[in-house]
């Protein structure tokens, strides 16, 4: 029987200790450029039960530390002038790069470009939902003491909550667009689609860097599941 954590084993953190030191792996990035609400969660649980160091959203050490999120992170770092991974170059693997307050929304996934161009041979991957399925999704997270996602960001972008839906369909498809179009000719590119996909999928297409148990799969995070734990 295979039991999973997501707890770092202690081997990750020696090997993060050793990143943040100077000692940096070889193994190229791997960015998840999709939105939240498309299976962040889940890749991210795969990964780190596969034993790399991921990060979604906020780290759990980060958490610990009272660190911002690594949206918040990104947008200091390009609004300093420095390489947007700074302080978080110790991780492989990076999902939900979102950062939704009641007065700012930053969506990291949309420096792309900016990442590519600062790790050249890293692996990009959008995961991908039928949208109205991900606009539902959005509209049903509550995000606890802090407000319903819907809320806050029609409060950060001072609109209508009527308004959302509308400004996130177009979103999802500009965003879309612009990545199929900028790693059209890039070998390390994929579409993952997270309903319909197997996570043989990416264990092929990672194969020369990361090595993968497609075992430990397992769907997280959604709205079914989330009302399965209330009722537990």
């Amino acid at each position: 029987m295979t039991v999973k954590s997501h707890f770092f084993p202690l081997h990750l953190l020696a090997r993060s200790a050793m990143q943040r030191a100077g000692v940096k792996g070889r193994r190229p990035k791997l960015f998840f450029i999709g939105f939240n609400k498309t299976g962040t969660k889940t890749l991210h649980n795969f990964f780190c039960d596969n034993g790399y160091l991921s990060v979604h959203s906020s780290s759990y050490m980060a958490q610990r530390l009272k660190l911002p999120p690594i949206a918040k992170l990104m947008q200091a770092n390009h609004e300093a002038g420095l390489p947007l991974l700074h302080h978080l170059d110790h991780y492989d693997v990076f999902s939900d790069m979102i950062f939704l307050s009641n007065t700012e929304v930053i969506e990291g996934n949309g420096w792309f470009r900016e990442l590519h161009a600062q790790h050249p041979d890293a692996y990009f991957i959008f995961n991908d939902r039928p949208v109205e399925k991900w606009v539902l999704s959005r509209l049903s997270h509550d995000g606890g003491p802090r407000g319903s996602f819907v809320a806050r960001y029609a409060s950060a972008m001072k609109i209508d909550e009527s308004q959302a839906p509308d400004l996130w369909r177009a979103h999802y498809a500009r965003h879309k667009a612009e990545v199929m179009a900028h790693f059209e000719a890039y070998p390390r590119f994929m579409i993952f689609q997270i309903e319909s996909g197997k996570p043989q999928d990416l264990v092929r297409f990672l194969a020369p860097d990361y090595r993968l148990d497609a075992s430990f799969w397992s769907l997280s995070g959604s709205r079914a599941q989330r009302h399965r734990n209330m009722r537990s």
